[in-house]
């Protein structure tokens, strides 16, 4: 799988990400985190489907399902 959705501990966000990428930056409050220590909610090799899904999860963590 080429891409992944991590969100963030600190603000709450999902992201998708380059599962190849070591590290990746939260847009929303600038902290940097290893890829390989996070947990991937989701993966696959669509960027049309990791779009959906960060919708979806995003979602959920405003409504507190997550």
């Amino acid at each position: 799988m080429k891409y992944g959705i991590i969100v963030c501990p600190k603000c709450k966000k999902g992201k998708a990400v380059n599962l190849s990428n070591k590290t990746t930056k939260c847009y929303r409050c600038n902290k940097t985190y290893q890829i390989a220590k996070m947990k991937i909610f989701y993966r696959s090799n669509s960027e049309i489907k990791i779009r959906q899904e960060i919708g979806r999860i995003n979602a959920k963590i405003h409504t507190n399902i997550l």
